[in-house]
This record gives structure tokens, sequence and C-alpha cells, in this order.
């Protein structure tokens, strides 16, 4: 039987595909991810089944829904008793490790210790629960809850060299490893070093037709109160320091021998608005929110595909199971990405499904959102021909098909997944620039 394969996967923390020149940005700085896909299989159409923290992760994990899994908002704790990736490569005969932010342990949410008994599975956790607003200032603990482990410098280079030493002692263990890297970076409020900000100073940064001028990001709790120019290059300088933090990792597996078997993943739980229709964070269905990349690159994996596979979260643990050499969960609710990553295409449009405050329906170019968590249709867009989103297409009667065939995709989601759980949040606020208002 061919040994399986180790697995570095690499989370960002609101990252969301708008902002990526991969994706066609003129302005951000990637040159390492962009050598990367260069050599990997870029999903141009990764979309997260829950545009926020807590909900995401559970799904990454679980292979199941929010609804499915009960983690329907920040600050819920992952169910003891629901088995997670890191349980079933345990089983595989794995050594599971995770660094970083976690946001799965429930109340409270800030920068502290996780028991061992609320990681999941993962049996090498050096991590912290939630949010670190200083990224100069950050703490993290492996196993001693009385001692944390102080990070030197800036979060995203210290959480580097953790993972490097973790990803040094795997590379020398007998058995395959799962390591699962989750950085904070580029969640705001962002702090990079001045030299990854400084390219983006005195630059147009509103060059898409939904920017809003005169949004403004203050979060008081942050020490946050500054201008969407402010806030972009703050946010774009730690994509660019991210950037060369990922640039480390792919370095270390070239230098230890590790590249030829193993399987590397680079992804976002979610995107940020970043001042897009007025609005920063995410929580909504726009594609700044929903839209996250997906980089993967297979073993032995040379030369760079695209797919316009529709790819979700729930994927993710089918894939992962499959390299693994795993039994298929059989209450996961996605596909294995692998014949994809392999260059395969399919004939059949496969619909992705999002919720959180309302719900959505993705297909390729085409998505269809609903007013909160009910099944009334709020805009339907054509991302191809309207990439910002400007022309809702709600009961077009040349959009007729489609919309029903997407309308027909969720309705049935729903009734099997999310029923019970319809109104167990409240609809968010139906202001202009959340729900807008259809062309036709």
């Amino acid at each position: 039987m061919e040994s399986p394969p180790n697995i570095l996967f690499v989370l960002c923390d609101q990252l969301g595909a708008r902002w990526l020149p991969l994706h066609g940005h003129p302005i951000v700085s990637t040159p390492h991810l962009d050598r990367f896909a260069n050599e990997s299989t870029v999903f141009q159409r990764a979309i997260t089944s829950s545009p926020v923290c807590t909900p995401y992760r559970g799904c990454l994990l679980s292979g199941r829904y929010p609804s499915q899994t009960g983690l329907l908002e920040n600050g819920h704790a992952y169910p003891g008793d629901l088995k997670s990736i890191a349980g079933h490569l345990n089983e595989r005969g794995y050594s599971s490790h995770y660094v970083g932010k976690w946001h799965l342990s429930g109340p409270p949410q800030k920068n502290r210790w996780v028991s061992p008994e609320k990681r999941a599975g993962f049996k090498n956790f050096i991590g912290w629960e939630s949010h670190h607003v200083d990224h100069f200032g950050g703490l993290i603990w492996e196993d001693d809850p009385e001692h944390p482990i102080e990070m030197k410098g800036h979060e995203t280079d210290a959480l580097t060299d953790i993972a490097l030493a973790q990803l040094s002692k795997a590379a020398g263990a007998p058995e395959p490893f799962l390591l699962m890297l989750s950085y904070q970076a580029p969640h705001p409020p962002c702090s990079p070093p001045e030299r990854y900000r400084a390219p983006y100073k005195r630059r147009e940064l509103l060059c898409e037709p939904n920017a809003d001028a005169s949004a403004w990001f203050k979060v008081d709790s942050w020490n946050a109160d500054y201008d969407i120019e402010t806030f972009r290059q703050l946010y774009f300088g730690e994509i660019s320091q991210l950037d060369v933090a990922f640039g480390r990792l792919l370095t270390a597996l070239n230098e230890t021998g590790l590249r030829e078997n193993t399987l590397v993943i680079f992804t976002s739980d979610h995107g940020e608005m970043a001042g897009a229709r007025g609005l920063f964070g995410k929580g909504v269905m726009y594609e700044e929110a929903l839209h996250v990349p997906l980089i993967i690159r297979a073993p032995g994996q040379s030369s760079g595909l695209r797919s316009d596979f529709t790819a979700s979260t729930v994927d993710l643990l089918p894939t992962l199971l499959d390299y693994a050499g795993c039994a298929p969960e059989e209450n996961a609710e996605g596909i294995s990405l692998r014949p994809y990553i392999k260059g395969e295409t399919s004939a059949q449009d496969c619909v992705a499904i999002s919720e959180y405050h309302n719900f959505c329906a993705t297909m390729r170019d085409w998505k269809l959102f609903t007013r909160g968590r009910s099944l009334e249709h709020a805009a339907l867009y054509n991302v191809a021909d309207d990439p910002y989103e400007m022309n809702n297409l709600l009961d077009d009667p040349s959009c007729a098909d489609l919309q029903n065939h997407l309308s027909r995709e969720l309705e049935n989601w729903h009734q099997r997944v999310a029923r019970n759980k319809a109104n167990v949040m409240p609809a968010i606020p139906e202001s202009e620039a959340r729900w807008p208002q259809a062309n036709t």
C-alpha cells in the first residue's frame, strides 16, 4: 500500500480572494504565493461555507455545516463527541499538530489557554483561543496553562518560527504528520511592520467601483479609528507579510526533503469587505467575504492548474481523508477534490451552500442569497459579468431558469440540513448596504 503523504494545512484568517493578485488584484504583492500557485491547483471559485470564524472552523474540521455542528456563532465550542479531521488521521497513524489561533473552545473569547479536551483530537497543540488585539504582544500556550509562551516580534513571524520547529520535529518521526497552521493574519486590527505597509502608502488603493471612499473603520475595543485608505494600507501590508512567512514554510519543505511527499493546502476561513459597500469585516454573502483562496499542491506536483469547479469548505475533510487513505466519513457533506486537483473536469455544475445570518447558493459565476435565515430571495448576481455585484438580477425574466435552479438547490439543502435551525438567529438589519434592490 502506498504510504500516506504528510499534510501541511495553512489557514489564514479573513483573507479574501478579492485582495490577491492571483485573483486579479492590481496592487497587492504576494510573490511567494504566486510561485506556489504556478506549481499547484488553484480553485478559482472556492466558497466558504460560513463567512465567520468559529462556524467555518467547525465546518472545516468536521465536514459538516454549522447547522449540523451547532457552531452557528463565534464563541461556540466544538462538540466533544464530533470526530474531527485530527481524530480520523490519528486513527490512520498520523501525528497531528496544531499551531495558532483556535477559536473553538467556547467562552471567553480572548487570548487564553485551550485545555486538551477541547482541542478536537489534536495531539500536539500550541495555540490560543481567540483574538490578539496587539499583534506584537501575543501569548501562546502548549500544555501548561500557567506559563504561556511570549511570542517575540510580530505574531505572524513568531507563529511561523513555531510551525517550522514543529515541522522539523514531525519530519524526524517515522509516521506521517498533519500540521495545521492557523494564522490570525490578516484579521484586523492589522499592525504589519512598517516595511510591509510602506509599499502601499501614497498609492491609490480604492480601485473597485464598489469601494466607499467615506468608509471609516472604528472599533473602540481594538483602539482602531481610521479611514479606508489607512485600513487597506494595514490590511495589504499584513497580506504581504503573510506571503513572506508562507515562503519560509515552502523553503523548509524543500530543505528537509519533505516536498515530494507533502500535500500543501493554502486557504482562508472567509474574506474581508475592506470598505466595499462601506462595510468592514465579514458575515455577509458578498464576494469580498464569501470567495476565499484555495490553492492545493499534491505530492510531487510541479505544474500549475486552474479549476473552475465550485469548491466548498465541506469538501476539505473528504479531500484530506482521501489523500490519507482513510475510509470516507459517512456524515461528511462534501466530496473529495482530488480528481480536480489532478486536472479532471466535471460537466455537472456543483452548488455550494453558505450560511450565517442568511443563506447563499453559489454555482460557478452565479449566486443567490436570501433575506435573513429565511428562503426569501434578496439578490441574484452573475459575478463573471458583474464582479462587484452592482447589478441585482433578482426576478429578471432572462435569469428565471437559473434563479429557479439555485432556489430549488437551496430549498433542498435547507429542508435536509437547516430547517430546524432557521430561526435560531435574528436576521441582520435590512440596510441598503446589505440588501440591494433589484434593478429589474
